[in-house]
């Protein structure tokens, strides 16, 4: 996920780090050969970057996490629905309309919040 570079600051090892609207952080090191970014080493080349967007790994596990969990839930929900739309009776027809029209009240608040919930086991 793009989010754009707000400022900067050195790390505990003396290496820029830029710091994302997002609020995530991300090292913009130059080191050749393997990155090239001397723009980093002046505090011009840096100011000159504020406002470019950069890929924030971060937020796109977020996304992956909210769109893992949504499924794992919608999937749980579907088939239980199913299940008792069809112990109460319903033909193939009503109980996938049951089944579907359940996905309308997904927790999707609940859902968020368990998906970014911070793993305590890591740092």
């Amino acid at each position: 996920m793009k989010q754009k570079i707000t400022g900067y600051h050195l790390d505990n090892e003396n290496h820029w780090v830029a710091e994302l609207k997002c609020g995530h952080n991300q090292h913009v090191r130059h080191d050749p050969p393997w990155s090239i970014r001397d723009w980093v080493t002046t505090p011009e080349g840096r100011a000159s970057r504020i406002g470019i967007e950069l890929n924030c790994i971060r937020c796109d596990e977020a996304g992956r996490a909210v769109a893992a969990a949504i499924i794992i839930e919608a999937k749980s929900q579907f088939l239980a629905s199913y299940e008792n739309a069809g112990i109460s009776g319903l033909c193939e027809e009503g109980r996938l309309e049951a089944a579907l029209g359940s996905l309308d009240s997904l927790p999707l608040d609940s859902i968020l919040e368990r998906a970014l919930k911070p793993d305590p086991t890591q740092n």
